[in-house]
């Protein structure tokens, strides 16, 4: 038995997949920084190449994993490797993964925090 290299988290997360064959709609589990298992209803084999968009709470914008590569199926779940990230999205999985992810910011709070006006004493 081969020893897992990096941690790994439950998580429940919503996703999209892109693959040549179309799209559709995944939940995502066992996040890691190199992959994780999902369940969806996209036809899959091991060896076919997607893309990911991974909705995690409390941040704007989604994870993307521009490319992955399914390692292995079992009824309706993969085991995704995920091979290229976008921009600053491999940092954002790992921190997510080693629980330093921080919430994002609105524009609408920062905005609302910058018109206060001073209270006359």
């Amino acid at each position: 038995m081969q020893l897992r290299c990096n941690p790994r988290i439950y998580v429940r997360y919503p996703a999209s997949v892109q693959t040549d064959n179309g799209a559709g709609q995944g939940i995502l589990f066992d996040l890691s920084a190199t992959g994780c298992r999902m369940q969806s209803n996209v036809p899959l084999t091991p060896g076919s190449y997607l893309a990911l968009h991974i909705e995690t709470p409390d941040t704007e914008s989604p994870l993307a994993v521009e490319v992955s590569v399914v390692r292995w199926t079992k009824d309706n779940q993969f085991g995704i490797e995920f091979l290229r990230y976008a921009l600053g999205n491999r940092e954002r999985v790992s921190d997510l993964v080693e629980g330093r992810e921080t919430p994002a910011i609105s524009n609408q709070v920062e905005q609302e925090e910058l018109t206060l006006n001073p209270v006359a004493a």
